[in-house]
């Protein structure tokens, strides 16, 4: 019972500490990440890959001339007018789109990862705040044996030396729970550099970090048609689909409109001094080897398929390396927090009671804490852990990153 009262009053003065920082949610992390810096990327190459959508559109620019003779026509002036016919500009729009496409899926890709980034940060300074309650609790508890060894000193039924190694103790606690802050603010560093804010701004995980619920691997493998790394893949097979269809309208010529006038033409005067010409001119691909350009664009979109081959392979055994590790650090979190801690925190309330009746020693009491606090501290790395399993789960299984199903 007493350390019970120990532990909450060390709560209430580590929670100066903690209104120091400010509270950032799982959910306030994932929609800064959102927003940050790095995200921004993706919105400016998605609008440019639109934009190029528009620009393959374009036809051919027009060709026009001006020139003089001395003998002849005192001005001629001409112009020449590609006509795109033959489906060119809709090939070259089609292959665009599909580019932009790319371009999405890519986005979506590196944004997914940014939120898994923010997830992990997070887990890993809730890990740290952990780290931090559990050391300063167990510098409490061993000044509190510092202290009954003390008094019983006093009281002359304890030795001298029960003092000196319960001070020992109690300055191996203090030095932990100094690390565990430094390394607080280290993990809120990390985080604020993620989400793109100040990382003076000292910062605490406000929350639990979420372990995931039960789920069947069979449902999990049936969402991996709908991932979106196969998504990506099955639009680069899109795209080179579309670059063969561009490469096979250039085995038709290509046509331009010509049209030329001549001013003041002294040549022509029994007609009159003007004339005008019109007429088609042909360009004929007869060496600009298509036929090879086609080839490698097939061979290039058969090695987009085998990717996507590949990409479903991984995907798949990424899928249950990452649902049997999810898996194991959930059955360890669980068996942690219901078997091993409870029958800790009794042994070690036995100790210290036993130590106060003078029916054990203080090293008894002092073992029984430490394993108390190691006890304690690896239940908040194994929720940490379970977290990013968790979080590496929704990844591989293409759920959203940060949800709680």
């Amino acid at each position: 019972m007493r350390f019970c009262v120990v532990a909450l009053a060390l709560l209430a003065a580590t929670r100066a500490h903690a209104d120091e920082r400010r509270a950032v949610t799982l959910p306030d992390a994932i929609v800064a990440a959102q927003r940050a810096p790095a995200a921004q990327i993706g919105v400016h190459d998605v609008a440019a890959a639109d934009a190029s959508v528009d620009a393959a559109g374009a036809w051919p620019s027009p060709l026009v001339h001006v020139a003089t003779n001395r003998l002849t026509a005192r001005l001629v002036a001409g112009a020449t007018i590609p006509l795109p016919l033959f489906g060119t500009v809709g090939a070259a729009r089609r292959q665009a789109r599909a580019e932009a496409d790319i371009v999405r899926a890519d986005v979506e890709l590196v944004q997914r990862e940014l939120r898994h980034r923010a997830v992990v940060a997070w887990v890993a300074l809730a890990r740290a705040d952990g780290d931090v309650v559990a050391t300063s609790i167990a510098a409490q508890q061993a000044a509190e044996l510092e202290l009954i060894a003390k008094g019983r000193v006093s009281a002359g039924v304890g030795a001298d030396v029960d003092v000196t190694v319960a001070t020992a103790a109690r300055a191996r606690a203090d030095v932990a729970a100094a690390a565990a802050q430094r390394a607080e603010d280290a993990a809120s560093a990390s985080l604020a550099g993620v989400l793109g804010w100040d990382p003076l701004r000292p910062l605490r995980a406000d929350g639990e970090p979420i372990a995931g619920d039960a789920v069947e691997l069979d449902a999990l493998r049936a969402r991996l048609a709908r991932h979106p790394e196969r998504a990506a893949a099955l639009d680069r097979v899109a795209a080179a689909d579309a670059t063969i269809e561009t490469v096979q309208v250039q085995h038709w010529p290509v046509l331009a409109l010509e049209g030329e006038v001549s001013y003041d033409d002294q040549t022509l005067e029994p007609f009159g001094n003007h004339d005008a010409r019109i007429g088609v001119a042909v360009e004929l691909p007869l060496f600009a080897r298509v036929g090879d350009k086609e080839r490698a664009a097939r061979a290039a979109a058969a090695a987009q398929r085998a990717r996507l081959v590949v990409t479903e392979t991984e995907l798949g055994a990424g899928l249950v390396a990452a649902y049997r590790t999810w898996q194991a650090a959930s059955e360890r979190l669980r068996a942690l927090e219901h078997d091993v801690a409870p029958a800790q925190e009794r042994a070690a309330a036995l100790s210290a009671q036993a130590y106060r009746e003078g029916a054990r020693d203080l090293a008894s009491a002092l073992q029984a804490q430490r394993d108390l606090a190691a006890v304690r501290a690896e239940i908040n790395s194994a929720r940490a852990d379970a977290a990013v399993a968790f979080a590496d789960l929704q990844l591989a299984a293409g759920l959203e990153v940060g949800g709680g199903k």
